[in-house]
């Protein structure tokens, strides 16, 4: 049998260790690249009207959604379920229409509409948060209650200003884990009034 020098034996012990490393590492990393394939970005603006490059507009100056629509799919035959801000959130978060969720109008001041909380199974953060995903919001909210629509995390951005928002959203995007996200990014605009973004230039606005 051959005999082997412990200088040998510390040789070995590295190279084997150095090969587990990088089999850990490639499965990390492996884990991480399935999860980035599974993220999801929901993208909801305020009021918005089909005054879109992607939409056919040419007086619209919107490259950066062109590009997205560009890359993703374009519904042209998709229509909001009623005409109110909190009512139509809670059909996008909830997958009901307003008559079945609970939530038929403003949720805010004197209004306090409020889904049913028999809605929470199947809410979509709850429902993501169930196959595994971290759950983050930013921006507009104006649903209620929160236990039924409700995320993991709250990120803090002035709704009016879409650039802050960006960024404050990197460190649930750049967060190296086996799971996917879900971010749900609500801007108030193009919605009129609503308070002025006053922490970016007038060339971000």
């Amino acid at each position: 049998m051959k005999k082997y020098t412990s200088g040998q034996v510390v040789k070995a012990e590295g190279f084997i260790s150095a090969i587990c490393f990088a089999l850990l590492a490639t499965i990390v990393c492996a884990q991480w690249i399935q999860a980035a394939e599974r993220n999801i970005i929901v993208f909801v603006t305020d009021d918005e009207s089909p005054t879109l490059g992607c939409y056919g507009d040419h007086v619209a100056v919107t490259p950066a959604i062109d590009a997205m629509a560009a890359d993703g799919v374009v519904f042209d035959n998709a229509f909001a379920t009623t005409a109110s801000c909190s009512a139509s959130r809670s059909v996008i978060l909830s997958g009901l229409h307003n008559h079945t969720n609970g939530q038929y109008g403003h949720q805010h001041d004197f209004h306090k509409f409020a889904s049913w909380y028999d809605v929470v199974s199947l809410s979509l953060p709850r429902a993501l948060a169930r196959a595994e995903y971290r759950t983050a919001r930013i921006g507009k909210y104006h649903v209620a209650p929160e236990e039924v629509y409700h995320f993991e995390t709250v990120l803090k951005g002035n709704p009016r200003n879409a650039v802050q928002m960006a960024d404050a959203s990197a460190e649930v995007i750049n967060l190296k884990s086996d799971k996917p996200f879900f971010l749900y990014f609500a801007t108030s605009d193009p919605h009129r009034g609503g308070g002025l973004d006053e922490d970016s230039s007038l060339e971000l606005k």
